[in-house]
């Protein structure tokens, strides 16, 4: 295979995920419909680790709940005709030091 230096040198990805989650459902003050929009509060846990390890692989580790990812926040659904447009704004509590972050966050589609 070819070197690229602008590609970096540690993988993404395992091939073991771990993830929870919990979330606070609670009604909108002022809204009469309260099917249509809802608000909550989450709490969401994870991450992904690779047991497959070689003697080339620069970070490769077991799995160890220690680095494991956590996250608060809130978040905002409304159910369009086009489906479930939800927005979430969320904190990080733990953080690998590698680790992108993304503070706000919005979706279309379908809500799990």
């Amino acid at each position: 295979t070819a070197f690229d230096p602008d590609q970096d040198p540690l993988p993404f990805g395992g091939n073991v995920l771990i993830q929870g989650g919990a979330e606070l459902l609670f009604p909108m003050p002022f809204v009469k419909d309260q099917r249509s929009l809802r608000t909550a509060l989450f709490w969401d846990v994870g991450n992904v680790f690779d047991t497959n390890c070689g003697n080339s692989q620069a970070d490769c580790s077991s799995i160890d709940p220690g680095n494991l990812a956590s996250s608060v926040g809130v978040g905002l659904t409304w159910i369009t005709a086009l489906g479930p447009l939800s927005f979430s704004l969320a904190m990080p509590i733990i953080k690998p030091d590698d680790a992108d972050t993304q503070i706000f966050q919005f979706s279309l589609g379908q809500t799990f």
